[in-house]
């Protein structure tokens, strides 16, 4: 999957998430809802993290990448 250009700076600003989390999300999402914009909002559980991780896609790019205390507040660890 290709990168949007804000993609690089969520990358910088979370240098802790790795790629190949991204990828399991991507690939195996717990959960995926669309944003009122249109774009994508994929969530997984990270093992290894113990927490929820929120993939963004917009337009077939990665947007946006961060793990999401609230989420899982609200589902529970899977």
């Amino acid at each position: 999957m290709e990168e949007a250009s804000y993609y690089r700076v969520a990358v910088l600003k979370h240098p802790d998430i790795k790629d190949e989390w991204v990828a399991s999300v991507l690939a195996n999402p717990y959960h995926v809802e669309a944003q009122t914009d249109g774009r994508l909002r994929y969530y997984g559980y990270v093992e290894e993290a113990g927490k929820c991780l929120r993939v963004v896609v917009e337009d077939g790019k990665l947007f946006n990448r961060f793990f999401d205390r609230a989420k899982m507040k609200e589902w529970g660890t899977p």
